[in-house]
């Protein structure tokens, strides 16, 4: 079930920061962001209410780390438009893919002391190369 669910966030993410693209060069990006948030925020209550998951939800808003992670959460949507309005969608998503593998793999070493396999250093090398070519940085 993740592998699906993975996929479909792939998919999501990718019309998000085509549509956030096109959003941000009519309107600042961080405005883009708020109303993206704000209809997030709604869709979420509707949720909470009708799933009675509002206890939940106040326990974790309750947390003062998740104060950051929210506003970086609004900060990461606005610049993904930024970057894709500059960019392209493609080149966008492929830095931002290549960068939180290779960050996974480190705080994976350091939070879970899993030390990253050649396997999967390869594969960040595999992805470095393939950034490098939808980016057209590479020397092809």
């Amino acid at each position: 079930m993740g592998v699906p669910v993975a996929v479909s966030v792939g998919l999501v993410i990718a019309v998000q920061a085509a549509v956030l693209s096109r959003a941000s060069a009519q309107f600042p990006a961080l405005a883009v962001s708020l109303g993206l948030q704000i209809s997030g925020v709604l869709v979420a209550a509707v949720w909470a209410t009708s799933m009675n998951g509002w206890s939940s939800v106040v326990r974790v808003a309750g947390s003062w780390w998740w104060i950051p992670l929210g506003a970086a959460g609004w900060l990461v949507v606005a610049a993904l438009g930024f970057a894709a309005a500059r960019l392209g969608v493609a080149p966008a998503l492929a830095i931002v893919v290549v960068t939180q593998l290779g960050a996974g793999l480190v705080l994976d070493a350091v939070i879970d002391a899993t030390m990253p396999t050649g396997r999967q250093l390869a594969g960040v090398v595999v992805l470095g190369v393939g950034l490098l070519l939808v980016t057209n940085a590479g020397p092809v």
